[in-house]
């Protein structure tokens, strides 16, 4: 039997990984509305070269550079959405790996599907699979 101690570190990996999944409903609702924004962008792309002719040189490159300005302003915040998400999953990958070896450590005489089906079963009683 795999220690009380180890079991519960997986348990509070998962209830992480739960507790992340459930929150990406709200970064798929704001990445939904970056993109709108970016398809908002496009359309004054495409209105600044239908009134090219219509302007002055300047006046095109200005408002060619403010759209880029946006471009780049939802990029950065589409990135700043998607890094610390991005840090927690690689954070919860280590730790599970770093259990894994512990476990592997502790616990030689296992196999790993004994410590899979170990990890499964405490995982179950704790309504997490």
């Amino acid at each position: 039997m795999i220690d009380e101690k180890f079991l519960q570190s997986a348990v509070n990996i998962r209830r992480t990984y739960l507790k992340m999944s459930s929150n990406m409903d709200l970064y798929q609702k704001s990445a939904a509305d970056v993109v709108k924004k970016l398809d908002k962008t496009l359309e004054k792309i495409e209105k600044i070269r239908k009134e090219v002719g219509d302007k002055t040189p300047e006046s095109s490159l200005n408002d060619i550079l403010g759209v880029i300005k946006e471009i780049e302003d939802e990029g950065k915040r589409l990135e700043d959405l998607i890094s610390p998400l991005n840090k927690e999953i690689e954070k919860l990958a280590l730790e599970e790996q770093e259990l894994y070896r512990k476990i592997k450590e502790k616990h030689n005489e296992l196999t790993d599907d004994q410590i899979i089906e170990s990890v499964k079963q405490r995982l179950i009683k704790e309504n997490l699979s």
